[in-house]
């Protein structure tokens, strides 16, 4: 149970109301050709929570969280910053550690379930819907040439390690629904075509409009607003049209969204539960802001779609609308989308677990232990 909670850490200690069947790893999928070097047996039939303080760290910058994770007493679990790949990692397809880091630490990697995505804020009628047909007909053009004009691959080698799975869409490949046929040219990156397809529209450098991107504070935010500034720079858009406007936290900029202040949203995704349903409900018209679909996307095609395959069980048809409905978001241009990313997680030797952060989040450290602790450490494995 949660005993203390602030903006550096959180500490959970035992509930001794706790009621908990015992452990069985056999019913639970133990399965000892891969996991046989986790320690897990040594939990089979114990009645969890296993451990009488739990302490969760909140380190933002990835060579700090790093830099306590090597010192051996401090945090014992963590994600491999970025810029620890190469360091680290003998190779990332398949994922291996080098053998120094694996003689000393447990590793997992995994496709995240979700994906990382912007889209436009519909509602803008300098980019989104406008009254006027002709000037629509135009912003459909700004929107699909400025996602011809994003690098994923660039932006999955900077950020991702080159680990990402780049996919068109909104259905990621994690998912039964996606289409492995899908055409990728709305993830391919063409800045010539980009900038033919503004020409062909009447776009140039005076009427582009200004648009405001938002971010939170941190380097790594400002380099990523440097980088889309400089692909869509590339494609003809005025260095000083592309105006950053920094929020003090994520709340502050998650309510901007809400109120749908910005024309421009970059977010990440997690699924609630694995089906289509919960990202094409991003783009569901009645979750218009301040709900999910914060881009605020209304079409009327889409949204029959939806209501029709929401009562559908799995199935071949519903497949079919799934991936119709995903199609209508690809061609209307109102998301840069894809990428799904891989998430490498770290352990100690002496913790005993098996992190899994999908779907079920956190749950998996209720089962945690700590066989033979390290001076200083208290028997509690500190989670960042």
């Amino acid at each position: 149970k949660l005993l203390s909670y602030n903006s550096a850490k959180a500490v959970m200690v035992r509930n001794l109301n706790s009621h908990q069947d015992p452990v069985d790893l056999a019913y639970e999928g133990f399965d000892p050709a891969t996991q046989a070097d986790l320690g897990l047996e040594a939990i089979d039939g114990r009645v969890p929570p296993f451990i009488d303080r739990l302490e969760i760290h909140f380190i933002k910058e990835g060579s700090a969280r790093w830099s306590s994770f090597n010192k051996e007493n401090e945090i014992q679990y963590t994600g491999l910053p970025n810029e620890q790949i190469d360091r680290v990692l003998v190779s990332t397809r398949p994922v291996v550690l080098k053998p120094e880091f694996a003689d000393k630490y447990h590793m997992r990697a995994a496709y995240e379930a979700g994906f990382v995505y912007s889209t436009f804020n519909m509602d803008f009628p300098e980019f989104g819907y406008n009254e006027n047909p002709e000037r629509a007909t135009q912003n459909h053009a700004l929107r699909c040439a400025m996602i011809r004009g994003f690098d994923w691959a660039a932006r999955n080698n900077s950020w991702y390690g080159n680990l990402g799975n780049i996919f068109p869409g909104v259905i990621p490949p994690l998912l039964p629904e996606f289409d492995p046929d899908l055409s990728r040219d709305s993830v391919t990156y063409d800045p010539e075509y980009a900038r033919q397809l503004l020409a062909d529209n009447g776009w140039h450098a005076d009427n582009l409009p200004e648009l405001i991107y938002g971010t939170t504070p941190g380097p790594t935010s400002r380099l990523f607003f440097e980088q889309f500034r400089a692909w869509m720079m590339d494609i003809g858009y005025p260095k000083e049209k592309i105006v950053l406007k920094t929020y003090a936290t994520f709340g502050d900029i998650a309510k901007a969204w809400r109120n749908s202040e910005l024309p421009l949203i970059s977010k990440g995704w997690g699924l609630d539960y694995p089906d289509a349903e919960n990202t094409l409900q991003l783009f569901y018209g009645p979750n218009a802001a301040p709900g999910s679909n914060d881009g605020n996307y209304r079409n009327a095609a889409y949204d029959d779609l939806y209501r029709q395959a929401a009562v559908m069980l799995p199935s071949p048809e519903r497949t079919e609308l799934y991936r119709r409905m995903n199609k209508m978001v690809i061609d209307d241009c109102v998301a840069f989308s894809g990428l799904s990313r891989v998430g490498i997680t770290l352990w100690h030797k002496n913790v005993i677990a098996l992190p899994d952060r999908n779907f079920v989040g956190g749950r998996f450290l209720n089962f945690v232990d700590v066989a033979n602790p390290v001076a200083d450490q208290k028997e509690l494995p500190a989670i960042p």
